[in-house]
């Protein structure tokens, strides 16, 4: 009994330190909302598209190393469906021929992205498109 308690104890705590990682990486991602739109930009102080931007706050806000472009992101992590992705989770949305747009989920219903040059670095709703993949890297 006292291995299954310490067993338990041990997983709510990995788990307690993913959600504070995950929140940690949301508000990190979140600091950014307002900055400028580049098209193969890698920093969001001075402008990043969509995997650009995903790439740095994975980097820089959790540690995380990802690839350059969405679609080569999308090949990353595990695949998880809309009623289990928590905040931190990456939504890939597909332009018709592939994945041409990534964004980060940040709970209730919202993500952020670089999304165009006219709006930049954003809040959506997380299916104002609808994601052709959902992946988390945690």
């Amino acid at each position: 009994a006292e291995e299954l308690a310490a067993a338990e104890t041990a997983a709510a705590e990995a788990a307690a330190q993913t959600a504070s990682a995950r929140q940690n990486l949301v508000d990190y991602a979140r600091q950014f909302v307002g900055g400028p739109y580049r098209a193969g930009g890698n920093d969001p102080h001075t402008g990043v598209d969509c995997s650009g931007f995903v790439r740095y706050v994975m980097q820089h806000g959790a540690g995380i190393s990802m690839n350059r472009s969405s679609g080569s992101q999308a090949t990353q992590g595990h695949a998880v469906n809309s009623s289990q992705m928590q905040p931190g989770d990456l939504l890939f949305y597909s332009g018709g021929s592939g994945i041409n747009h990534v964004a980060m989920y940040i709970g209730d219903g919202k993500i952020v992205h670089a999304s165009t040059y006219a709006t930049g670095i954003k809040i959506s709703k997380w299916n104002y498109r609808n994601p052709v993949k959902i992946v988390s890297m945690f």
